[in-house]
C-alpha cells in the first residue's frame, strides 16, 4: 500500500504491526539507517523496544521520500526539545510525530507545523482510582468513575492519549500537570480545556481520536487557529513491506 500525500493541512496518522519483525529481518532493516541510529538501535536491551525504534524511523524516513522525493537516507532527524524527534535537514514544511505501543507504531505527517500523536494499548494493566486522580482533572475523573468498572480504564486511556498528543504536538513532555488539562468529550470531537496552573493556556486545537484496532487507541493533535478551518485527520494502515518497497 502506497505512502498517502496529505494535502495541505490535513494530517493523516500512518501505522504498522511490527509484530512480524524478527531479530534476524531487524538486523537486517537497520542497515538503511544511518550510523547513529543504528547504534542506538543495538542500544536497546529488550526486542520489542528495538523493533519500535527501528519501525518508527524507518516509517518517517520513507514516507518523507515519498512526498518530497528526496532519498530517505538524506534526512537527518535530531532530537529536539525534551526529546521529539525533529527535521534538523534538508529544510522541509513537513512536521511529524511518533508514537508507538505495544506491537504499533504511529507517525503523524503534516504541512502542519506542531502536531502530535499517541498511541495506548488497552490490554496494560487497569486503571485504579488514584491513577485517575492524579493524571485527570476532577469532570474527567467524575466522568470515569461514572462507568462501569470494565469501561473505567478505557476511558482513562482516552483522556491519557488526548493529554500525551498533545503534549508532544506542544513539545513539552510531561513538564505540566496533567490534571490541568482537561478534555471533553461529548461533541463530535474532543475539546480541550484549561485549569488552575495552565489557566489561560490558548484553546486554539483540534483533536481526534481513532481505534485503529480492536486493541489500540490513537489519538492526534493540532493546532487549530482560530479563523481558520478545522485540519482534516484520517489514519491508514501500512504493512512493514512499505519500510522496504522500491
Amino acid at each position: 500500500m502506497p505512502f498517502p500525500h496529505p494535502a495541505d493541512r490535513a494530517i493523516v496518522a500512518c501505522w504498522i504491526d511490527v509484530s512480524p519483525l524478527t531479530v534476524e529481518s531487524a538486523a537486517s532493516l537497520v542497515r538503511r539507517l544511518p550510523q547513529a541510529e543504528r547504534d542506538r538501535f543495538r542500544r536497546y536491551r529488550h526486542a520489542l523496544l528495538a523493533h519500535q525504534f527501528l519501525a518508527g524511523r524507518l516509517l518517517v524516513r520513507r514516507w518523507l521520500e515519498s512526498v518530497t522525493g528526496t532519498p530517505a537516507a538524506e534526512w537527518q532527524l535530531v532530537e529536539g526539545q525534551r526529546g521529539r524527534p525533529e527535521i534538523a535537514h534538508p529544510s522541509s514544511p513537513w512536521s511529524f510525530n511518533l508514537a508507538h505501543s505495544g506491537n504499533l507504531v504511529a507517525c503523524v505527517l503534516s504541512t502542519v507545523e506542531g502536531v502530535g500523536v499517541d498511541l495506548e494499548d488497552l490490554e496494560r494493566r487497569p486503571a485504579t482510582g488514584d491513577l485517575a486522580r492524579r493524571f485527570c482533572s476532577p469532570a474527567e475523573v467524575a466522568d470515569i468513575e461514572s462507568l462501569p468498572a470494565g469501561d473505567q480504564t478505557r476511558r482513562f486511556l482516552i483522556y491519557w492519549t488526548l493529554k500525551e498528543a498533545y503534549l508532544k504536538a506542544r513539545g513539552l513532555g510531561l513538564a505540566v500537570h496533567l490534571a490541568d488539562l482537561e478534555f471533553t468529550l461529548t461533541g463530535s470531537h474532543p475539546t480541550i480545556n484549561f485549569r488552575a496552573s495552565l489557566d489561560g493556556t490558548s484553546r486554539a486545537w483540534a483533536f481526534e481520536l481513532f481505534q485503529p484496532t480492536s486493541r489500540y487507541l490513537l489519538s492526534v493533535a493540532a493546532p487549530h487557529p482560530v479563523g481558520t478551518s478545522r485540519p482534516d485527520m484520517s489514519i491508514q494502515e501500512l504493512s512493514l513491506d512499505a519500510l522496504t518497497a522500491p
